[in-house]
């Protein structure tokens, strides 16, 4: 229509073959505006689609790199307190080779840990099927306390571990298992530790009423705020100046990776109470009668 011969100009065809004209290149100029703009979007969501993927495998990274540190640390920490106490005993007039090798081989073990804890890590964040048996959990609340011994002795902290012996065993891996009850505890010693006044770490274990085992482990230290009750679980969210934010993260993704469940209160009248569930192994019940804490724990420490 736009090329249709009109022999009148300003008839009403010729009118009619320029509104035509008008459209069809409107029209055209509109399509292309259309695709263009389309085209434009897809690339800017490819863009920030990219980026954030980025961002993620960064995070990742990031996050593996804190929660192995964060595992490691305390390990190496005992590996160089007991190379330190093994010179010592060396350096001697009348070197003491026996308490020597005692604490080289609590070198050895503590290596032997840290290794332990980074294939467990390795697991956790890859998701394998992880190798779990029944798992007495008063027993391992014991080597967790006999682990920090130290720590505890050195911070005067008083141990209160009422442990129940009729709770049932748990089904889990040993390593992981192991893993969160030494964070907790770590944790409350690091909050006790910068505050004055009695100090004392209550770990507990009991039977739930749905068969299941709770442990709990409570301070009289700082305590946590009421907003951020929320927000310890977070990975890389820490309330210590030195803290990585991953310890609490970890613990969470493990115990519900054992289909648990893991949570923070208030202790009365201070501190925090870190508290975790695990469902009962049935094919096994803690039945014996328990075995002593540790030797050398600090005073007041009772079952």
């Amino acid at each position: 229509m736009v090329s249709f011969p009109v022999p009148v100009r300003f008839s009403v065809g010729w009118y009619a073959a320029r509104v035509c004209g008008l459209l069809s290149s409107s029209l055209v100029l509109f399509v292309l505006l259309y695709e263009i703009t389309t085209l434009y979007a897809r690339l800017l969501r490819a863009v920030f689609a990219q980026r954030r993927e980025r961002e993620a495998r960064l995070m990742t990274g990031d996050a593996v790199a804190a929660a192995i540190a964060h595992e490691v640390r305390q390990p190496l920490s005992g590996m160089v307190t007991n190379a330190d106490a093994g010179l010592r005993w060396l350096d001697r007039s009348t070197p003491d080779l026996d308490k020597a090798k005692a604490s080289f081989k609590l070198i050895v073990d503590d290596g032997h840990r840290a290794e332990a804890a980074i294939e467990s890590i390795r697991a956790n964040f890859k998701k394998d099927a992880r190798n779990r048996s029944s798992l007495d959990i008063n027993e391992l609340i014991r080597e967790a306390l006999a682990l920090t011994r130290g720590d505890l002795q050195r911070h005067r902290i008083q141990v209160q571990a009422e442990l129940n012996v009729q709770v049932p065993h748990v089904r889990g891996d040993r390593i992981q298992i192991q893993q969160v009850l030494l964070n907790l505890i770590t944790n409350a010693i690091d909050s006790m530790a910068v505050k004055d006044g009695t100090r004392v770490l209550g770990v507990r274990s009991e039977v739930h009423d749905g068969g299941g085992v709770v442990v709990s482990v409570a301070d009289t230290g700082t305590g946590i705020g009421s907003q951020e009750f929320e927000r310890i679980f977070d990975p890389l969210f820490t309330t210590k100046s030195g803290g990585m934010g991953m310890g609490l993260s970890i613990c969470r993704s493990i115990i519900e990776a054992h289909d648990g469940r893991l949570w923070a209160s208030p202790n009365k009248p201070e501190g925090a109470v870190l508290q975790f569930m695990l469902a009962a192994d049935g094919a096994r019940s803690a039945a014996a009668s328990p075995r002593e804490l540790p030797d050398n724990l600090p005073s007041g420490s009772r079952l």
